[in-house]
């Protein structure tokens, strides 16, 4: 399953709470999101482009708006400079599957039949940690159900928050 871990509202912020395994799977994952949801909407079939996780939640969320696809391009930019901050990459490379997202013409992107407008809230895929507030479902999800993968590389610890959201076995 495909999903963005929205941690926080801040972009810059979030991506630096993802554990490593969460920032390069986010820019992979929602990099197919995004030409998915794009070619739902009417933007030209290519081998080029990934089509993947068309009834994904997540993936009708993007589809839903521009303003929709916009946030989540947003996060996977961030999430991008994360895989280069983490990893040393240099300020030219690109993960590939970021690149392909790169090479989508906005001009055609944004002229797209959108079948909805403004931005709404990304969809919960927390499974039982639902909440009120997207954020803190995620937080509760992550700190419950994602504490088997806390790892994080260089300066990038856990989030100061994850205590208070932790329920003990």
């Amino acid at each position: 399953m495909v999903n963005a871990f929205w941690l926080d509202r801040d972009l810059d912020t979030l991506v630096t709470w993802l554990v490593d395994r969460h920032v390069t799977s986010s820019v992979f994952e929602c990099s197919m999101v995004l030409t998915t949801a794009v070619q739902l909407n009417g933007y030209p079939e290519s081998d080029d482009l990934y089509f993947t996780h068309a009834n994904n939640p997540l993936t009708r969320w993007a589809a839903g708006s521009l303003a929709n696809w916009r946030r989540l391009r947003a996060y996977t930019d961030a999430a991008h400079g994360e895989w280069r901050y983490r990893w040393d990459h240099g300020p030219d490379e690109r993960h590939g599957c970021w690149a392909v997202v790169e090479s989508l013409d906005s001009d055609a992107v944004r002229g797209l039949d959108w079948p909805g407008e403004g931005e709404t809230d990304p969809p919960q895929l927390t499974g039982e940690w639902t909440a009120d507030d997207y954020v803190d479902a995620y937080r509760s999800y992550y700190a419950n159900e994602k504490r088997h993968l806390f790892e994080w590389s260089k300066d990038r610890s856990m989030p100061p928050w994850i205590p208070a959201y932790t329920v003990d076995e």
